[in-house]
This record gives C-alpha cells, structure tokens and sequence, in this order.
C-alpha cells in the first residue's frame, strides 16, 4: 500500500494567512489525549488582503481540511475526532469553515529516512508497514513539525472530488 505526505500546495496560491491560530489553539492540545482542551468550534481571524483560495488542504500554522476532505475521511474512518475551524477575513468578510483532524501520531519512521538538521522536515520518508497497519491517515511521529500522511485509496477519494491545491510527496514504504 502506498502513502502519502500531505499538505498545501503553495505555489500561485493565496492560501489563507491565519494570524491568531497560536492565541487560539495550543499545538500540544492536537492529540486524542488533550483534544477536549479545544473549543467544539473556534473562529479563526484571516488576514490576506484581497484574494483568497480556500484549498481543501492547509497544512500552515495548522492541519485544517475543508468539509468535502474531512466527509471523505469519514468514509475511511468514521471515528475520526476533529473540531470545526471557522476562517474569517474581516476586512473583505470571506470566510470558510474548516475541520482540524485530530490524529494518533504513528511513529513509523525507519533509521534511512533522511531529514534536515532538527528534524522538522522529512527529505526522503521510509516507513514501517507494520507499525502503520493500513491506517488510513495518520500524524507522523519523531519529527518536529507536524507532517500528516493519508493512504492512497484516500488521496484517491479526494482527488475524483475534485481537491484543490493539495501537495502530495510519496513515501517508501518497507516492512522493518
């Protein structure tokens, strides 16, 4: 089976700028273990200026899917936790709702994965297929950022939706 490094394509888009996501959301709270400690729901303060393109994937400050991408998960997993994510420009008065996908991290990084420095960023992922166990998404484990991975039959779903600005990266998959 293969996966799948998700997040947002940058290029050309004008992705949403979130300017309070830290005063909302602690990042440590982005776990099924202290996900309670987030609001049901949040509004979410934009700033861009101008145009938006509300992509299906922003993966910046945080993991957010739009209502079509986290449907579509539902299908794969229905149990899925999340808490709604309203962004609103209050200047221009666009806005868009949102899902935060809260995923059990998966520590599944094989030793030749190749990263830089501190470990935020994966150059070449290598991943256990045992420990992943056919998940259908899940958090990366033993990195500093957080690094979202979807399995391809679910890629595949969200794309014949007709997904918008969603950046995919392949990861070899071994069994250790």
């Amino acid at each position: 089976m293969k996966y799948f490094l998700i997040s947002t394509e940058m290029t050309n888009n004008p992705v949403p700028n979130i300017i309070d996501w830290h005063q909302q959301i602690d990042h440590r709270d982005i776990t099924p273990e202290r996900a309670g400690n987030i609001p049901e729901w949040t509004m979410l303060a934009l700033d861009n200026g101008g145009d938006i393109v509300f992509t299906d994937i922003l993966s910046k400050p945080g993991f957010l899917v739009s209502s079509m991408v986290y449907d579509t998960m539902r299908l794969y997993d229905p149990y899925v936790q999340s808490k709604r994510m309203v962004l609103k420009d209050w200047k221009t008065q666009a806005e868009a709702q949102y899902f935060l996908p809260i995923f059990p991290a998966c520590d599944c990084l094989l030793p030749e994965s190749k990263f830089n420095r501190d470990r935020s960023n994966i150059i070449h992922g290598v991943i256990d297929q045992e420990k992943v166990k056919r998940r259908p998404f899940f958090k990366m484990g033993g990195v500093t950022n957080t690094h979202i991975v979807f399995r391809l039959d679910v890629v595949e779903s969200i794309l014949r939706r007709g997904a918008k600005g969603i950046k995919l990266i392949e990861l070899e998959v071994k069994e250790a």
